[in-house]
């Protein structure tokens, strides 16, 4: 923008000297004091004077703007442009561009050093936060690994103590423990997941299948958890056709595991659970819908985010690691879909749809 404002301000100076030029010619041709004025008797002599003056004068303010335009150009708009660019593949990609060659404006020098400044705080920001991310995710990995053996031998253990021959109070406290256990065994199981997924080793068995089917095994597991939240379960298969997709069966049943119990838990008694499947051009659309407590406008950006969990989810439920919908998500976009969310209206609920490619 600042070079074509430039270069219409340059014609404009040439269109004006030229302009003038001839205003000047004509007024010397057609002015009876012209002659007097400048001390020729001869028109003739008077006119060629004039013309050979207006073109001199043009062709020296031309080269003199070109020149002046080429300068600036060369030292001044493209330096800056090239900065910009920089700066544009930077935001992109991470590649820090070269340092700035040829002499430039102060101004310009400044500009660059400064943004040369700012890629190398960027960077060392972002190494910082990779380092610890890393450590992080080794942490997770390594107490889990630690974590996993132990608990299941306890969870054998108190299994195996179920069946001696026990007061009711001591089966109901062994009950609880057993529950305990395998809530542990599952939050285990889940930061092992995460590992894998920030390693780059969860892997998938791929193959082609019915949604409809694992959409409906979901749904006949969790009638009986929705009967006893008191909140209505239903499957609708929008359409004739049978939406058939490439996936990993296990890890899309876990998916919608997820968020078919995520549906039941956050809605209130009395409410309902509508899950749907629809086929449109090239995917397959599963959508969980509810009437439950909804997720609030200040929370949306942080639902897919590692342990978050929302505060009206916290006071509904207090369980949760806050991990299930990272994972999901990660599920679905590794499959070449992708899980998304949308609110139903305030106290509404909230609707969740999980995207995948249709097989073929």
């Amino acid at each position: 923008m600042t070079i074509r404002l430039f270069m219409a301000f340059l014609l404009t100076g040439v269109f004006a000297v030229s302009l003038g030029s001839i205003a000047f010619t004509a007024f010397l041709l057609y002015s009876e004091l012209a002659p007097l004025l400048v001390g020729i008797e001869n028109n003739q002599a008077l006119v060629d004077l004039v013309i050979t003056t207006s073109i001199v004068s043009f062709v020296l303010v031309a080269a003199l703007l070109a020149l002046l335009f080429f300068m600036v150009g060369k030292f001044i708009a493209h330096p800056i442009y090239t900065i910009t660019k920089g700066m544009q593949t930077f935001s992109e990609t991470g590649v820090k561009p070269e340092p700035m060659q040829g002499w430039t404006p102060k101004e310009v020098r400044t500009l660059s050093a400064a943004f040369d400044t700012f890629t190398e705080s960027v960077d060392e920001v972002h190494k910082h936060d990779t380092e610890i991310s890393r450590v992080k995710s080794d942490f997770i990995s390594t107490a889990a690994h630690q974590l996993r053996t132990p608990l299941t031998g306890i969870r054998w253990a108190l299994e195996a103590l179920q069946m001696e021959q026990l007061t009711e109070s001591q089966k109901s406290l062994v009950a609880s423990a057993v529950e305990k256990s395998h809530q542990l065994v599952s939050v285990v199981g889940t930061l092992l997941d995460i590992s894998s997924i920030e390693s780059g080793k969860y892997k998938y068995t791929m193959q082609k299948t019915q949604l409809d089917e694992i959409v409906t095994s979901v749904v006949t597991d969790f009638q009986e958890l929705a009967g006893k939240m008191q909140v209505s379960l239903l499957f609708e298969k929008t359409g004739e056709a049978s939406a058939r997709v490439t996936v990993d069966r296990e890890r899309i049943r876990w998916v919608l595991n997820n968020l078919v119990e995520n549906a039941i838990r956050y809605t209130p008694p009395g409410g309902s659970v509508r899950v749907t499947v629809e086929i449109v051009p090239g995917r397959a659309l599963v959508r969980v819908k509810d009437t439950g407590i909804g997720i609030a406008p200040e929370d949306k950006g942080n639902i897919f985010e590692r342990f978050y969990r929302a505060p009206n989810a916290i006071a509904k439920e207090n369980g949760g690691n806050g991990l299930g919908l990272y994972i999901a998500r990660t599920v679905a976009t590794d499959h070449g879909g992708d899980l998304a969310f949308e609110s139903n209206g305030t106290g509404l609920g909230t609707t969740f749809v999980l995207s995948l490619p249709l097989a073929g």
